[in-house]
């Protein structure tokens, strides 16, 4: 699965029932599969940071041994380690923003709640 497609289509989805706003909308419904999909996100965003994490401490621990230890082997898995860490970062940092945005989606559809 694609979790970076996944996001971004239904973020997709609840912008579009946002910005046509039909009479007769079941903005509660939206608003329960929005809060499903922030629980879901939010898990998938621990998990990554503890997975980020993990790599920045082994990344770390092979730079400590690259200046104690010095030999190909340690700057190796240095160089492997922080290629690894740089996308896992990034891909941390999207969850973070998208979910952050998504909270005020949720905001926005109990707004229109309350409107009713």
């Amino acid at each position: 699965m694609n979790i970076t497609r996944y996001m971004k289509d239904h973020e997709a989805r609840v912008r579009e029932r946002l910005g046509r706003a039909q009479a007769g909308e079941d903005w509660p419904a939206l608003r329960d599969g929005h809060q499903l999909m922030i629980g879901r996100m939010q898990h998938e965003r621990l998990i990554h940071l503890l997975v980020t994490l993990a790599f920045g401490i082994a990344l770390l621990a092979a730079l400590a041994m690259a200046l104690t230890a010095p030999s190909v082997q340690v700057y190796a898995l240095a160089g492997l380690l922080l290629l690894l860490f740089i996308p896992y970062v990034g891909h941390y940092f999207f969850l973070e923003n998208t979910v952050q945005r998504w909270y005020r989606l949720a905001d926005e559809i109990e707004a229109r709640i309350e409107r009713r």
